[in-house]
C-alpha cells in the first residue's frame, strides 16, 4: 500500500454525471489489480474529511485511471479539477479478482452495471495481457437505465471483446435488466467451463449470485458498499457471509471487496 500525491493528468466527462480521471502515479498504479480501489482526498480542507472510494478504470507503470459519478461535494469537487493539479491518494486497498489460486475458466463473463463497470474493464485488460487469453472468450454483459449511460461501451468494443448491451428503457440493446441478457447467455453456454465475475449495483449481484447457483458456475462478485477508511477500522462495509453452522460479518475493504458469489449471504 502506497500514499501519493498524484498529478491530475486528464479530467474529462464522459456521460451525465460520470468523469473520468487519470492520475500520474510512481507507485500505486504499478500495483494495482482489477477489482482493487483507492481512496482519494477530495480536498485538502476538512470539507469534506474523509477519502472517497473508487476502482481503478485502467492503470499502467505511469498512471491510473478511475471513472466516477457526480453525487456529492467530495466528487464535485473531483469534476472541477484541472490537469496539473495534485491529490493525495492511498492504495491499491483490498482484494481483486482472480486473486485465489485455481482453475481458470475458459469463458470469462464480465457483467456490470453503472459505476460498479470500470473494475470489470481493468479486468477485461488485464485478461487479454495474457497472452493464452483470446479477446473471443471474453464475454461483457453491460447494464444501464438509458443508452446515456451505459459506461466504458465504446472502449469495450475496442478490444474486442464480445459485447452483449441491455437498457431499462429499451433505448439501447435488449429492454430490460441486463441479469436477463446473462440468463440468456447461460442456458447455451458451456457452464462448467464458465467463470462470471460481476460489480455493480446490489440488487444486479444479488440476481447474479442466484444465477451462479441456478447454474451451478463459479462467480467472483465485487461488491459496492461504503468504505470510509478502507483499512477495515470503521466498520462500515461490514457485509453477511456464510461460515460452518451459521454466518459471520466479513469486511469489504479488507476481505473484499471480490467475494465468491457462493459465500455472500444476502437479506
Amino acid at each position: 500500500m502506497f500514499r501519493e500525491k498524484c498529478i491530475v493528468e486528464d479530467n474529462r466527462k464522459v456521460a451525465p454525471g460520470h468523469w473520468v480521471m487519470r492520475l500520474g502515479s510512481r507507485a500505486i498504479s504499478k500495483n494495482a489489480r482489477p477489482g482493487q480501489f483507492v481512496q482519494i482526498l477530495c480536498a485538502d480542507t476538512c470539507d469534506p474529511l474523509l477519502p472517497r472510494p473508487f476502482s481503478f478504470l485502467t492503470a499502467d507503470s505511469k498512471s491510473f485511471s478511475v471513472l466516477y459519478q457526480v453525487i456529492g461535494k467530495g466528487t464535485h469537487l473531483l469534476s472541477l479539477l484541472k490537469k496539473g493539479e495534485a491529490l493525495s491518494i492511498t492504495g491499491p486497498f483490498g482484494n481483486g479478482f482472480l486473486s485465489t489460486a485455481g482453475d481458470r475458466p475458459s469463458t470469462f463473463a464480465l457483467v456490470g452495471g453503472g459505476v460498479g463497470i470500470p473494475p470489470l474493464f481493468h479486468l477485461a485488460q488485464g485478461l487479454l495481457r495474457q497472452k493464452k487469453i483470446k479477446a473471443s472468450q471474453v464475454q461483457v454483459f453491460l447494464g444501464a437505465r438509458h443508452k446515456a449511460l451505459l459506461l466504458c461501451e465504446k472502449e469495450f468494443k475496442k478490444l474486442g471483446v464480445k459485447l452483449s448491451v441491455a437498457t431499462n428503457d429499451g433505448s439501447k440493446g435488449k429492454k430490460g435488466f441486463v441479469t436477463e441478457i446473462l440468463e440468456d447467455f447461460l442456458r447455451s453456454a458451456d457452464i462448467s467451463r464458465t467463470g462470471i465475475y460481476t460489480c455493480g449495483p446490489s440488487p444486479m449481484l444479488k440476481t447474479v449470485c442466484a444465477l451462479c447457483e441456478k447454474y451451478g458456475v463459479e462467480g467472483e462478485v465485487s461488491v459496492e458498499e461504503p468504505m470510509a477508511c478502507g483499512f477495515g477500522a470503521c466498520l462500515g462495509c461490514a457485509i453477511k457471509v456464510k461460515k460452518t453452522g451459521g454466518h459471520r460479518f466479513a469486511i469489504a475493504c479488507t476481505e473484499g471487496p471480490v467475494f465468491s458469489a457462493k459465500e455472500i449471504l444476502w437479506d
